[in-house]
């Protein structure tokens, strides 16, 4: 198996595994999303600690990288996009979902010279519209203000940036102390939720698993495959495996919350799935002419 076959099946599960964020989150948000954040980090770090053991673990600048890419993907991407669906509304949490694998195609572009296959832009505008359509055709009404939406935007700027620069980071620090470092790092920038509200004795034994399999699950194994994908193929390649994430999210919601599934929906499902299609697709080889 090629290395970009290995890559595209870790991060096609990584995605997988983070569609199910978008239904245990709901369930778990009970606690907060500030504790729940703090939570998740902190235990996925804390658990993977041994794993690190006998692995040559980076120090100075390179330390000092692997600190800011994780406060900057886990933390500040984060705070932007819950305060942006705070001001916008959360219907219009699609503009984030619909942008960080765009976002991260362009930054790829600029800073890593990667170059996407020529169908690609069409894909990323079916891709945009279909993730629209799954959201429910949301339309900013009157609680949405454009402070909000800026901030949704710079949160898939951030999640871009934190995408491509995870790459060079990967191949000097690896894949394993990149997630442990970045996990434990964006633990302690939560650190002041576990504070507020009351204390964490009282939270149900629900809560409790559902934040172990967020840790364990979506932050432990799935950031890991990330690293483990972009350091074996383009960052552009992975990023459309991004878009697998809101149908199998609306999917789950649909069969575990019993949430309704339109023809629209799946219309829409059925665009992103086309447009992942084209973004992957392998690149036709160039023929000289005669």
């Amino acid at each position: 198996m090629s290395p970009r076959a290995q890559a595209g099946l870790a991060v096609l599960f990584a995605n997988l595994v983070w569609s199910t964020t978008y239904p245990v989150s709901q369930v778990a948000l009970g606690i907060g999303a500030g504790r729940l954040a703090a939570l998740r980090f902190l235990i996925s770090g804390i658990i993977a600690l041994p794993l690190l053991w006998g692995q040559r673990l980076p120090r100075g600048r390179m330390l000092l990288a692997a600190i800011g890419l994780g406060l900057l993907g886990f933390s500040v991407a984060f705070l932007l996009q819950v305060e942006g669906i705070r001001l916008a509304g959360a219907s219009l949490a699609a503009i984030s979902i619909a942008l960080e694998p765009l976002a991260t195609a362009i930054v790829a572009r600029f800073f890593l010279r990667e170059r996407l296959p020529r169908l690609a832009p069409i894909g990323f505008a079916l891709a945009v519209l279909g993730t629209w359509l799954l959201a429910g055709e949301p339309r900013p009404g009157h609680d949405a203000n454009l402070p909000g939406i800026l901030l949704l935007v710079a949160s898939a700027a951030s999640f871009g940036v934190y995408n491509v620069f995870s790459k060079p980071v990967t191949e000097q620090v690896g894949e394993m102390p990149l997630t442990v470092i970045g996990a434990l790092a964006a633990g302690v920038a939560f650190l002041p939720w576990l504070f507020i509200g009351p204390p964490l004795t009282s939270m149900p034994r629900g809560d409790v698993l559902w934040t172990l399999y967020l840790a364990l699950g979506p932050t432990l194994l799935s950031y890991f495959l990330w690293f483990y994908a972009v350091r074996r193929a383009d960052v552009g390649f992975a990023a459309f495996f991004l878009y697998v994430q809101p149908v199998v999210g609306s999917l789950l919601s649909w069969v575990w919350l019993g949430q309704a599934l339109t023809p629209v929906e799946i219309v829409g499902a059925v665009l992103v799935l086309f447009a992942v299609y084209l973004g992957v697709r392998p690149a036709e080889p160039l023929v000289e002419r005669a």
